[in-house]
C-alpha cells in the first residue's frame, strides 16, 4: 500500500491540473493557444536539449533504442485493433496513442516515487527515444488525421522539434553540458510543461458527452495497448540481453516500467495545435492515466 500512496501523492498536483483546465476552457477565461502555443514553441524544446545534454552516451544509445523501437513496433497492434477489432477511432490518432508513452510529466514524478531521484538519467535515457519517434514521426500521424501524407510533413517542419533534436545531438557531440546555473531553472520549467500539459488534457474534455461514449472501444484500445507494449518491451529487452547486456537492474525496472505508463499529453498538444480530433485524443490519455495509475504500483509490487 506505500507503493499506491507515495505514487498517488507524487502525481496528485499534476492530475488536479486537469479539472482546473476542463473549468478554464468551460468559462472562457484564457484561449488554449496561450497554452500549446508556448509548449510547443518554447518549453519542450528547452526540456529535449537538457535532457539529452544530461544523458550518459552508453546509455542513452541503448535505452534510446529500445524506446524508439517500442514507439514504432507499437504500431502494428494499433492497425490491428483498426482492422480486426474496432474502427470507429481515427487511425493516425490512434496510432500515436499506441506509440506516445508519458515518459516524461507522468514518468519523472513515478520514478523519483518508485526508485529515486538517481533513477531519473535513465528515464532521460528513455525519454529521447521516445521524443525523438513522439515528435517528429508521431506528430507526422497525428496531422495525417487531418491533412495528406505531404501536407502532414510540411506541418512538422513548422514546428521546431526536428531541428531541436538535431541541435541537441549536435552538442551532445561536441560535449557541450548545460550550465549548472541553468539547471534549476529548467528544473522549474519541467513542472511547468507538467502543468500545462495535464491543463491542455483539462481543455479538450469540454462539451464531451460522457454517457455517449462507446466505452467499450477505449477498453478494447487500451486494453490491447497495455498487453503489446508489454510484450513488445519483454522482447527488446530480451534481445539487448542476449546482443549487448549493457544495462543494470534498475535501468532494466525502470525500462520495464514504460509500457504501463499512460499516452502522453503531447497527443493531446499536438491535436490541439492542429485542431484535430482533439476529444479523442484527450479521452485516451485520460482513461489510460486511470489504468496507468493501477497497472505501475502493480508493477512496482514485482520489483519491490
Amino acid at each position: 500500500m506505500d507503493t499506491f500512496k507515495s505514487l498517488y501523492l507524487s502525481l496528485l498536483p499534476y492530475l488536479c491540473c486537469i479539472p482546473i483546465g476542463y473549468l478554464i476552457s468551460k468559462r472562457d477565461w484564457i484561449p488554449k493557444s496561450w497554452i500549446h502555443k508556448p509548449l510547443l514553441f518554447v518549453l519542450l524544446p528547452i526540456l529535449v536539449i537538457d535532457h539529452v545534454l544530461n544523458a550518459g552516451f552508453s546509455n542513452l544509445v541503448i535505452l534510446a533504442v529500445i524506446s524508439f523501437l517500442l514507439a514504432f513496433l507499437m504500431i502494428f497492434p494499433a492497425i490491428l485493433v483498426n482492422r480486426s477489432i474496432d474502427d470507429s477511432g481515427d487511425i493516425n490518432i490512434l496510432k500515436s496513442g499506441f506509440s506516445y508513452f508519458n515518459v516524461a510529466f507522468f514518468g519523472i514524478p513515478t520514478v523519483k516515487s518508485l526508485f529515486g531521484e538517481d533513477a531519473v538519467t535513465t528515464l532521460i535515457c528513455i525519454y529521447v527515444g521516445t521524443a525523438l519517434y513522439g515528435n517528429i514521426i508521431g506528430y507526422i500521424q497525428v496531422a495525417k488525421s487531418k491533412y495528406s501524407t505531404k501536407k502532414a510533413i510540411i506541418e512538422v517542419l513548422k514546428v521546431p522539434f526536428i531541428y531541436i533534436i538535431i541541435l541537441a545531438l549536435i552538442l551532445k557531440a561536441f560535449k557541450v553540458e548545460t550550465p549548472e546555473a541553468v539547471k534549476p531553472i529548467v528544473s522549474v520549467l519541467g513542472t511547468i510543461v507538467s502543468v500545462m500539459g495535464m491543463l491542455i488534457i483539462g481543455m479538450n474534455l469540454t462539451n464531451i458527452r460522457f454517457k455517449s461514449l462507446n466505452w467499450g472501444y477505449y477498453g478494447k484500445v487500451l486494453g490491447v495497448r497495455a498487453i503489446s507494449a508489454v510484450i513488445i518491451t519483454a522482447a527488446l529487452m530480451a534481445l539487448e540481453y542476449w546482443l549487448i547486456d549493457g544495462l543494470d537492474k534498475e535501468q532494466r525496472q525502470v525500462m520495464a516500467l514504460i509500457p504501463l505508463f499512460p499516452i502522453a499529453a503531447n497527443l493531446a498538444v499536438f491535436s490541439s495545435f492542429l485542431k484535430s480530433q482533439e476529444k479523442e485524443a484527450a479521452l485516451l490519455i485520460v482513461f489510460s492515466m486511470v489504468l496507468s495509475l493501477i497497472l505501475v504500483p502493480l508493477g512496482a509490487l514485482i520489483f519491490a
